[in-house]
């Protein structure tokens, strides 16, 4: 070891122009499970208090929408006259609307919230649920055997599309969702040997979509699994292929996309600017476990015909930000692009997956900044879901992501074009002190019903809603007050130019309000804020030196600024993304017991 006693001076460092690269429209969610957001061993109030620091966080990370969970097979988690109450809040109204709370908690913070309904997987047999009440409902095999375990109703039954249509539009007319959500909106792809596992209830209850084992793959693929429960009591195996179709396979795809067709109508015969969205397989139609030919799921179809609005698939398969780009389109026809350009022309969302618990097993957690990154080099990605909430919290990743990649908030991409804009809001600026200000909206006359509000800051007086900083969103339709409040550690040091926009509930935005300008906003020269290692400490003779300071610097202004006593001989220098950590190593080892 040496006492590497140095002090390091930096007199004419300066604060560099860094230019973030970002386009203001990206959708930004994470999936939120039930067991995230409610517990039954909390009280209504610690669960409230909870939803509160999810929806937080979700800010924090600059994130605009979350996928809430509120049907799990069969139960509901809000409040319906169709179905019981779910494990999760102990099977009784836990003393709040979860949905109701979540929705008004997420709109107060400008997030989106996506109402997310497991379809045609029923697990739970409490009193209420399809599988009690209907059991004939349930998939059969071939020899007319009903599943035992994972219950998954048929969706070739008319009288099961019908109650489900049901019970997500009491969801689509009692709530004010910003999307719906389907998830297990597929065929079932569980056999009879499945059915002889010890599996208990609530690891039913629990299973999540998206991925598959691998020794329940190689039994598929190898045509070695047991009986598959693809069959229903009005449709039986000995019964033939259903009448006007050319096999079972193809009945099978139409009954799921009937039942996507006929609730995309509903919804938009009530709340059209309701977007539905489904959670699909990762894989189209290549590959082993894909949605097209095992579970019978046509999700290109649903987005070329516009039976969605937003294509959310689970791509749980990939791990790197080439292997995201080989699957969107680099990979062809073992890929996406190829087989939804007529939903890419139409303008529809199509939003990347990421199954961030994947990338936790692999221990590859930091290729989340390539993935985005990478995916976004596809002109027709519109942003990202992650998988799930509670693998975020593992890392507390929220503020890493807005260093990163999600360093400036963004609106979401209008889906309509054709949706008229509504009229500009005003806003007032009040300068509270040098380095707070309160801004105050208030939208256009005559409003009637909630708009979407963005507040932007401009280093100029030209209003860009494609470029300046979006500071905030809202959801309301009265006078709101936001504050902006600065550290002195921005770069910039000027005044900034405030406006504010309105949306429609389809994303379609108004012209600029008028433009109030703060005073020139202090900047403090940059410190620093920590060392490896500190003066007078100890270093390894092989190691570097790490210095982070307190905001961005000129890097240009730092090689020639630093001093090392005693003489380490030459070195190099190189800095993180941000431009705050500077990272100084050696040619060569350090001596022994310097002084």
């Amino acid at each position: 070891m040496t006492r590497y006693a140095y002090f390091l001076f930096v007199f004419l460092l300066s604060v560099g122009n860094i230019t973030i690269a970002t386009d203001n429209s990206e959708f930004r969610a994470i999936w939120v499970v039930t067991w995230e957001h409610i517990n039954s061993g909390l009280d209504a109030e610690q669960n409230k208090a909870n939803v509160r620091t999810i929806l937080d966080n979700v800010k924090k990370a600059n994130m605009n929408a979350v996928l809430w969970q509120v049907r799990q097979s069969g139960t509901a988690y809000y409040n319906s006259t169709y179905e019981p109450w779910g494990k999760y809040a102990g099977y009784n109204n836990p003393g709040y609307d979860p949905l109701a709370y979540a929705i008004q908690e997420a709109h107060k913070r400008g997030i989106e919230l996506h109402a997310w309904f497991n379809v045609f997987n029923v697990s739970d047999t409490v009193s209420g649920t399809i599988a009690k009440e209907h059991p004939d409902w349930i998939c059969t095999n071939e020899d007319g055997v009903f599943m035992t375990k994972y219950r998954s109703a048929s969706p070739g039954l008319q009288a099961v599309r019908d109650y489900t249509v049901n019970v997500a539009m009491e969801i689509v007319r009692n709530y004010d969702i910003d999307g719906f959500h389907l998830d297990y909106i597929r065929w079932n792809e569980y056999d009879d040997d499945d059915m002889k596992k010890a599996v208990s209830l609530p690891e039913q209850i629990a299973k999540m979509d998206g991925m598959i084992a691998e020794e329940k793959w190689d039994r598929l693929l190898k045509g070695t699994a047991g009986k598959r429960f693809i069959y229903d009591v009005e449709h039986p195996a000995n019964g033939g292929i259903p009448g006007g179709f050319d096999s079972w396979d193809d009945w099978r795809r139409w009954s799921v996309t009937e039942f996507v067709r006929v609730l995309q109508d509903s919804i938009k015969a009530v709340k059209p600017w309701v977007r539905l969205s489904p959670a699909v397989l990762g894989r189209y139609n290549w590959g082993g476990w894909n949605g097209y030919y095992v579970v019978f799921q046509d999700a290109a179809l649903w987005f070329n015909q516009a039976y969605i609005d937003q294509l959310t698939p689970m791509h749980y398969h990939w791990t790197t930000g080439n292997e995201f780009y080989g699957m969107l389109k680099g990979n062809c026809p073992s890929c996406w692009e190829q087989w939804i350009e007529d939903g890419i022309n139409a303008k529809r969302l199509y939003t990347v997956g990421p199954g961030s618990y994947v990338l936790d097993d692999n221990n590859v957690w930091n290729n989340h900044e390539q993935i985005v990154n990478r995916s976004r080099s596809v002109d027709w990605v519109d942003g990202f879901q992650f998988f799930s909430y509670n693998s975020w919290k593992k890392y507390d990743y929220w503020g890493t992501a807005a260093n990163t990649f999600f360093s400036r908030r963004t609106k979401i991409r209008p889906l309509d074009d054709a949706v008229t804009p509504p009229d500009s809001p005003s806003l007032v600026l009040n300068k509270i002190d040098s380095l707070t200000y309160e801004i105050t909206v208030t939208p256009p006359s005559g409003i009637t019903e909630k708009h979407w509000f963005a507040v932007y800051r401009s280093q100029d007086t030209q209003a860009d809603t494609s470029s300046d900083e979006i500071i905030d969103l809202y959801l309301g339709d009265a006078v709101f007050t936001i504050t902006d409040v600065f550290d002195g550690l921005q770069d910039y040091n000027g005044q900034y130019h405030y406006f504010a926009t309105a949306f429609n509930r389809y994303w379609r935005e108004s012209a600029p309000s008028n433009m109030e300008s703060s005073d020139n906003i202090p900047s403090f020269a940059p410190t620093i804020v920590s060392s490896y290692p500190l003066e007078g400490e100890e270093i390894p003779v092989n190691e570097q030196i790490v210095i982070t300071f307190s905001k961005t610097i000129d890097t240009s202004t730092v090689e020639n600024a630093i001093h090392i006593m005693p003489s380490a001989g030459e070195f190099n220098v190189s800095w993180d993304s941000d431009l705050k950590q500077m990272t100084v190593g050696f040619t060569e080892y350090l001596q022994f017991n310097t002084p």
